[in-house]
């Protein structure tokens, strides 16, 4: 997060015209971020770098009491070796403001590959789970951390490991899809939602920490990502590129909102919040369209670099690309 904050802010003190800031920010961002990419993959995944038996690390922070396991001798709570559900969360901001991210991609999708393999569980009958039971029995699900075989399990390793929590879930799946693991993404978000079918538990609650709990909204990122939605409102423009072609989608900017509908060629954004003004949009094959029209009146557009520039259009209703 640290990492990502950099780069975003490297962008934001650059649109400021704070030149000597964006290149600090960019700076420290680039050797972060090989840093992490060179010692914290390890074939499969990224882990955490900690020496489990360094009490040294607890004595610095007056932590020992609470954190150092006398009987074990080593560090409580930690992930270690362990392949944990949200060891690359920045990236599923990345995908959703329109940035690079931080982990290299080649790595980012090795990562992904053992994510599924080791920790989503079609079954859970056969894991052992100390903690809360939010999946049970034969229902499916993503598990926190996972240690696969030949890694170590710290005495008392990081707490709820082997729990499924929807909020992590939804997040890892977004990402997923977003890099292309369209159906391990999508098998993810349906085992969390056959668990809250409505008749085994409230299909308008996916408890966590407690009821309602807000991290379950990340849910909500599924839409977006479906849409393939992108924005630049100092630039004032939106795109556009939907992973299942066709189809019909919800978009949300600014303190505008409504749909975003893509059928055989003819694109259709309506607009149900405030009047959304754009001075460009981006959609598939923008460089085949001919006519413009905005709140049923046709408008001057030009075509350029795959995007359509509309010259401050103020939309109260709805935008038609044919």
């Amino acid at each position: 997060f640290y990492l990502l904050a950099l780069d975003c802010g490297s962008k934001m003190a650059r649109a400021l015209g704070e030149t000597d800031r964006a290149e600090k920010y960019m700076e420290l961002y680039a050797k972060g971020k090989a840093w992490m990419n060179e010692n914290l993959f390890n074939g499969k995944y990224f882990f955490q770098k900690v020496d489990l038996k360094d009490k040294a690390l607890l004595d610095s922070f007056g932590a020992t009491e609470r954190y150092w396991n006398y009987e074990a001798e080593e560090i409580k709570y930690q992930v270690a070796d362990g392949c944990i559900i949200d060891q690359m969360l920045a990236d599923f901001h990345a995908v959703l403001i329109g940035v690079d991210g931080v982990f290299d991609k080649d790595k980012k999708k090795t990562a992904l590959e053992g994510l599924y393999k080791f920790n989503y569980k079609a079954s859970m009958r056969d894991m052992v789970n100390i903690w809360r039971n939010f999946a049970i029995n034969d229902e499916g699900g993503t598990i926190i951390c996972s240690y696969p075989d030949g890694v170590k399990l710290p005495a008392i390793p990081i707490p709820y490991c082997d729990e499924t929590m929807t909020g992590f879930e939804y997040a890892l799946a977004v990402l997923m899809i977003a890099e292309g693991y369209i159906e391990e993404g999508e098998i993810m978000v349906k085992a969390i939602r056959d668990r809250y079918d409505g008749e085994k538990r409230n299909p308008w609650n996916e408890i966590e920490c407690g009821s309602n709990y807000a991290r379950s909204m990340a849910s909500f990122a599924l839409m977006p990502i479906y849409a393939g939605f992108s924005f630049d409102m100092t630039e004032g423009h939106i795109g556009f590129a939907p992973i299942s072609g066709d189809g019909k989608y919800l978009y949300s900017v600014k303190d505008s909102w409504g749909s975003a509908e893509l059928t055989n060629g003819v694109f259709t954004l309506a607009s149900y919040g405030n009047p959304l003004t754009l001075n460009s949009i981006s959609v598939p094959n923008a460089d085949k369209i001919t006519e413009v029209s905005v709140d049923g009146s046709k408008v001057r557009f030009t075509v350029r670099d795959g995007k359509i520039f509309l010259d401050g259009a103020v939309i109260n209703k709805a935008l038609v690309l044919k």
